[in-house]
């Protein structure tokens, strides 16, 4: 590899970058920026204008990467169903949704079973109330 991130090459086609391109990972938001400046208008229009549209692509352009990223995932994963994984695979969208759900975390009712456990004779904090839970602590007995 050269110095700059380039392939070294036969020299007959030239060298790519390995890195991304700025161009093509916002290639959205500068066609909505010429999009938008080039309707005409006096001069601080066109800019308006054009930075409307960048903000717009640029909104694309993070969805798309959004998307790619999710799809990346699905595709390395090993302990999916691979019905699920190849509905998963056709659309991306439905793959961003699969992953936000599978990320959220899971809401527990430990506050409350704490505050029950310190009325019934606990005298730990909530998290050795939550370590002896999953111990097996039942509380005073009967």
């Amino acid at each position: 590899m050269r110095p700059g991130g380039l392939v070294r090459t036969s020299g007959i086609v030239p060298a790519a970058p390995l890195a991304p391109n700025v161009i093509d990972g916002n290639r959205n938001a500068i066609l909505g920026y010429l999009a938008g400046a080039l309707q005409g208008g006096n001069l601080g229009q066109s800019i308006g204008r054009g930075l409307q549209g960048w903000t717009g692509g640029a909104q694309r352009d993070t969805a798309e990467q959004g998307q790619r990223a999710a799809l990346q995932y699905v595709g390395e994963q090993q302990d999916l169903d691979p019905a699920l994984k190849s509905a998963l695979m056709q659309n991306p969208a439905i793959a961003m949704q699969y992953l936000q759900v599978r990320a959220r975390p899971h809401v527990t009712n430990d506050m409350a079973h704490y505050e029950y456990a310190r009325k019934q004779g606990f005298g730990g904090t909530l998290a050795d109330f939550i370590q002896s839970k999953h111990s097996g602590w039942r509380g005073p007995q009967r």
